[in-house]
């Protein structure tokens, strides 16, 4: 089991990913499109910080966004997630965002490199351990979905 420390430093460690610094980088052209331009673009992992992030509206962008665009970001959110007192809000949106690697056809988060898989796995095994059920965490689903990652890091070792 590891530390929050632990855990900080190895999604920082594997999530080295660089910014984009393109439009097209950032989001591939659709309806969407526009919307995570205007949230995203320009900005810096620093930039994602608890006071301007609004996990109803720009975890939602994550669906549209490249692969490059969530390989970037979402540390930032998942450090987010590690700051207490615990943001219920937060944990809805990226939880659900994370779900979707249930989806064979899924490829963003599927598409992530199996260190990337076993550093949210260690994140999600560190929230089922601390979360309160009783602010409407679900500890089940944080170990459902850190099984799923942990699954995804052992199948490509």
């Amino acid at each position: 089991m590891r530390s929050r420390d632990e855990v900080t430093h190895r999604i920082d460690q594997v999530f080295a990913g660089s910014r984009p610094l393109t439009e097209d980088e950032l989001a591939p052209p659709s309806i969407d499109a526009p919307y995570v331009i205007a949230h995203f673009y320009g900005r810096t992992r620093a930039d994602i910080d608890r006071e301007s992030f609004m996990p109803g509206l720009h975890m939602e962008d994550f669906a549209y966004m490249t692969a490059q665009a969530v390989e970037y970001y979402l540390p930032a959110v998942l450090k987010l997630m590690l700051i207490e007192p615990y943001d219920f809000e937060l944990w809805i949106h990226l939880s659900g965002f994370l779900r979707g690697a249930r989806r064979d056809d899924e490829t963003t988060l599927r598409g992530l490199r199996p260190a990337q898989h076993a550093a949210i796995a260690d994140l999600l095994e560190l929230l089922s351990r601390e979360i309160d059920e009783m602010i409407g965490f679900d500890r089940k689903d944080a170990v459902q979905l850190a099984r799923l990652y942990r699954q995804l890091a052992d199948a490509a070792t």
